[in-house]
C-alpha cells in the first residue's frame, strides 16, 4: 500500500513540475484544491507534492492571503529533473539542406537550458510514428503531413507552425528528358512511400495520366535515379537542388493550381495527451526567433550548429 502511496504522490509531482516548468516568478498559481479537482487526487496528496518541490527547492512560493499564492523562483533543471520527460528528444528531417540545418541550430539555442538531443530521419511517417510510439517527444515535418496523421487518427497534436517556407522553399519535378515539361503517359515516375509530402505531390500530378510506372525510390535518390536514367521524373526539394549546385538538370515548377502551402510549411507535433510537454516547449520556443535564425543560417550569416 505504501508504494502505491508514494507512486501516485510520484506521478503528481511530476505533473506539477511539468506544469511549473511554464511559469514564471511573480504569477499566482492554483490553490490546492484547484490542483485536487485538476489532478482528481486527495487534498493530502496535493500537499504532499508541495511539500517535497519546495523542500528539493525546485520552487519557492509565498502565500499572500486571500490574495493566494504565488511564485518566489523556479529551478528549471530540477524541475525538469521531475518531469517524466528529463531529456528531451526529437526527430527531424536529414539536415540536407540549409534551411533544415537552420531549424536544427534553432531547436538547440531555443532549449540550450536543457538536455536535448535531435536525431535526423527521412519519411514524415516514420517521424510521426516514433512519436505515437513515445520514442521520440516531438518531430518536425510538414504540415501536410501533420494534418493528415491526425485526420488518420495518429495520437499527436500540433503544436508549432514555424510559417510559409520554413519547411522547404518549393517542390519542383525533375525531367531526364530537357524536351519534356510536363509528366506524360507510360513515364517511369519516382514514389517514395514513406514520405506523405512527396506521395501526395505526386498523386496529384498523375491523376488521370494513363500508364504510369511508379518507381519505389527513396526521395532523397531521385536525382541519381534521374542521371543515372532509371527514372523519367520525380518530384524533389528546390533548395537541395540548389545548393547541391545541379545547373544542368531540367526541372519545372509545379503548376500554380496546386496549393502547396502546407507541404513547404515546417510544424512541430508532439504526443496528443502530453500537456506538461506541451507546455514547457510553448514557454521556451519562440516562432519569431526560430525563423530569423534559420534565416541567418539559411544566408550565411550564421554557422549552423547542431
Amino acid at each position: 500500500m505504501r508504494g502505491e502511496l508514494y507512486q501516485k504522490l510520484g506521478i503528481i509531482v511530476s505533473k506539477m513540475a511539468a506544469e511549473f516548468l511554464g511559469k514564471e516568478a511573480g504569477e499566482r498559481i492554483d490553490s490546492v484544491s484547484e490542483y485536487q479537482e485538476k489532478y482528481q487526487v486527495s487534498r493530502g496528496t496535493i500537499q504532499n507534492a508541495f511539500t517535497y518541490l519546495k523542500e528539493y527547492n525546485a520552487v519557492q512560493l509565498i502565500h499572500r492571503g486571500h490574495m493566494g499564492t504565488f511564485i518566489v523562483s523556479l529551478d528549471y533543471p530540477k524541475l525538469q529533473s521531475l518531469c517524466n520527460f528529463k531529456s528531451l528528444q526529437g526527430i527531424m528531417p536529414l539536415p540536407y539542406s540549409k534551411g533544415y540545418q537552420g531549424l536544427a541550430t534553432a531547436l538547440y539555442e531555443e532549449l540550450s537550458g536543457f538536455d536535448i538531443s535531435l536525431v535526423y530521419s527521412r519519411g514524415a511517417a516514420n517521424r510521426i510514428k516514433r512519436v505515437c510510439e513515445g520514442i521520440y517527444q516531438f518531430a518536425i515535418c510538414s504540415k501536410y503531413a501533420a494534418e493528415k496523421a491526425m485526420e488518420d487518427n495518429e495520437n499527436i497534436k500540433l503544436i508549432f507552425d514555424f510559417g510559409p517556407k520554413s519547411y522547404l522553399t518549393k517542390h519542383v519535378v525533375i525531367f531526364r528528358d530537357s524536351k519534356c515539361n510536363r509528366i506524360q503517359e507510360g513515364m517511369r515516375v519516382a514514389y517514395d512511400r514513406s514520405s506523405l509530402d512527396q506521395c501526395e505531390i505526386t498523386t496529384m500530378l498523375t491523376k488521370n495520366i494513363k500508364g504510369i510506372k511508379y518507381v519505389d525510390l527513396r526521395a532523397d535518390q531521385t536525382i541519381a535515379a534521374i542521371l543515372s536514367g532509371s527514372i523519367d521524373a520525380g518530384v524533389w526539394n528546390y533548395d537541395d537542388i540548389l545548393e547541391r549546385g545541379y545547373s544542368n538538370l531540367h526541372i519545372k515548377p509545379i503548376p500554380k493550381e496546386m496549393d502547396l502551402s502546407k507541404l513547404s510549411t515546417a510544424v512541430m507535433i508532439i504526443g496528443k495527451d502530453n500537456d506538461g510537454l506541451e507546455t514547457m516547449l510553448r514557454k521556451n520556443i519562440n516562432v519569431k526567433r526560430v525563423r530569423k535564425i534559420q534565416s541567418e543560417v539559411k544566408s550565411g550569416r550564421k554557422v549552423p550548429n547542431y
